[in-house]
Parts: structure tokens; sequence; C-alpha cells
């Protein structure tokens, strides 16, 4: 190349940066568009507001705060297919207890899934999370479970899917939960995923926005602590709290998502079930808040 090349070539890039029309940009392809992220965190909080507990009325009104975080490497394994490494902590605090209901409910686990990538979300197919699941934050040997989830789905036709699996965790009352239902795409707005046990309706009028309606099911089996109930000391607890809610999702850019939640919490339940100590909640409001992120 010639200096007067040169010279030439520098002005033109020149005339387009700073004059009136826009350097040419190269779009992203599909598959760029399509890539999956490397890190997925996950940052969930949630408050149910006091209500009472059946059959224990002098016991008074109780509270339940719910948090929870998430964090996974994503690692490619082929094609669509891909491993997710990382770590999840949830704990739930009440703003009552004694020795049947405890003051906090807490896991921490490490996190091991097979997933399929669809160019938008990870849809976990194997999901094991061994870990402590612990109550009173008491932790002992006893407290280390390993809960599995696994679904698979099957193509109908080419928006419609069934979808099949079950989750097993041998510290909860059944210990294998039947997984079912079906995901229709029914057009570009509109989605139905009625997948028991957490389906969910909704409306995207663009690709910024979500309007959704769903059912949300929360909590698992744990070891208690030490208490001075015989029936309940060191005992395995299943904590389970049933809710119906609608919310906004908020996409503002690809890889960051925020949801607002509000709901109605049907029941929470405490159920030691090899002792026969069961006691259910009644219902009250709840709201959460939900941030995904993607990088």
């Amino acid at each position: 190349m010639t200096l007067r090349q040169f010279a030439f070539g520098l002005f033109i890039c020149a005339c387009g940066a700073f004059g009136g029309e826009k350097p040419a940009l190269v779009p992203p392809t599909q598959e760029q568009q399509n890539q999956a992220p490397l890190w997925s965190f996950d940052l969930k909080a949630d408050y149910t507001s006091g209500s009472k507990i059946m059959k224990a009325g002098s016991f008074g009104s109780q509270a339940a705060y719910h948090y929870e975080a998430e964090v996974l490497r994503d690692i490619h394994l082929f094609d669509k297919y891909y491993l997710q490494i990382g770590a999840d902590w949830e704990r739930f605090d009440f703003s009552r207890s004694n020795a049947i209901f405890p003051y906090s409910i807490s896991a921490l686990a490490s996190e091991i899934d097979v997933s399929y990538w669809t160019g938008d979300e990870f849809l976990p197919l194997l999901k094991l999370e061994p870990g402590v699941y612990y109550t009173r934050d008491h932790i002992t040997r006893n407290s280390f479970d390993i809960p599995v989830r696994v679904v698979a789905g099957m193509k109908i036709r080419e928006s419609l899917y069934l979808v099949a699996g079950l989750n097993a965790d041998p510290f909860e009352q059944d210990p294998v939960i039947p997984i079912g239902g079906f995901n229709w795409k029914i057009n570009d707005r509109f989605n139905m995923r009625a997948v028991f046990p957490e389906p969910r309706f909704s409306y995207t009028p663009n690709k910024v926005w979500e309007l959704f309606v769903a059912g949300d099911l929360v909590g698992g089996g744990y070891r208690n602590g030490p208490t001075t109930d015989p029936r309940t000391s060191n005992a395995l607890l299943d904590y389970t709290g049933y809710r119906v809610d609608g919310g906004v999702g908020y996409n503002p850019s690809k890889g960051l998502s925020i949801e607002t939640t509000v709901g109605w919490s049907i029941e929470r339940r405490f159920d030691y079930f090899r002792s026969g100590v069961d006691y259910f909640s009644k219902s009250a409001p709840y709201l959460k808040v939900d941030l995904s992120i993607d990088l």
C-alpha cells in the first residue's frame, strides 16, 4: 500500500466517524445472538404476610421471609446441551417460633445440571443438588441430602411439547413427585406452560415486557435441629408453600431480567411426617422480586 492510498483511506474513515453518516457496522450473526452465557446468576426475595397456624391458635400470627441466591458456570458439552456447575443458597426466616415451628429453614448445596439452551434460557434436564438441608442453624451429618430432578420433553408439533419427569428427595414425605404437562407457544405473544407443579401463562407484548399468571411451590425436606419436643427433635421436616400469583417481567437487555410478583399464599405446611406432627397456616398475601443476570 502506498502512502497516498493509506492517507486516502484514513480520510474516508475520519469522514465516516465525524461526518453526518454513521460508520457501517457488521450486525451480529444469528449464532452470536443465540450464544449461551458463561455465567448465570439468580437472586430471589419474597415476603409472606402474617397468618395464623390452624390448630395452634395460641401461637399467634406468623410471617415468612424467603431468600435465595444461585450462581452457575455454563460449560458447553455439544450442540445446544450444557453442563452447569455452581452453588445454591436458600433460607426461610419466620417471625415466630417454638419447638414445633423453627425460626429458620436453610439449604446450602452445590448444583450440577445438564441443560438445554433454547437461545434465550436454559432448560434443566437433569438437576442434582447435594448439600445440607437444616433448620435452626443446626447442621449435622444427618442434614446431608441429594435432591434429584429429571425432566424430558417430546415434540408434538412445532409449538407444542409434552413434558414429563420427576422430583426425588428422601427428606420429603413423598420421596418421588411426578412432573407433567405441556408447553404450548400459542403465538409470538402468548405462551401456556401447563406443567405441574408450577404452571405459567404469559403475555409478551414486546421484547422488553412480560405479563404473567402462575402457580408457585416452595420448600422441601429438611433435618430439624434439637428441640425440647421429642416428636420434632432432630426429625425430618417437610415444609411446603403453595402460592398463586401474577406479575410483570422487565427485560431491558439480553441477559438481564427483573420480575415483580404479587400473589396469594394458599397455605404453608409444617409436616413432621414420621412423627405425625402436621400443621397448616391460613392463607395470606405475598410479594416477590426476582433478578436474573447472564454474563
